[in-house]
């Protein structure tokens, strides 16, 4: 059932559902490098930014992990904002006597990269 949210407009809950399990949380961080210009005194006189990436972390209850390996592609996330290319980093899966199978990605996005 969704959740009813009550208050502030266009307030979103919740995940969107991924096909390789039932998705208990996902972070996405986007980075950039950067290389600074200094003058003679050593005071910055330039900034420029280059090579744009997404780091992305997801924890899922495996219900359909099928075929992921580290170095693997994603070929979707439904839930990133950003698009290129996904390489996945890491894979960790774990396991208990007393719950889910977990599994934890790590993966790179490359907007750049087709």
């Amino acid at each position: 059932m969704p959740a009813t949210t009550i208050g502030q407009a266009n307030l979103v809950f919740g995940l969107t559902a991924e096909t390789i399990g039932l998705v208990q949380s996902f972070s996405e961080t986007r980075n950039i490098e950067k290389v600074e210009a200094r003058n003679a005194s050593g005071d910055i006189t330039g900034v420029a930014y280059y090579n744009p990436t997404t780091a992305y972390s997801i924890s899922v209850a495996v219900t359909g992990l099928g075929a992921l390996t580290a170095g693997g592609a994603f070929s979707t996330l439904a839930n990133a904002t950003t698009v290129g290319t996904c390489r996945i980093d890491s894979i960790a899966l774990n396991k208990s006597n007393t719950g889910f199978v977990m599994v934890d990605i790590s993966a790179t996005g490359y907007p750049n990269v087709s």
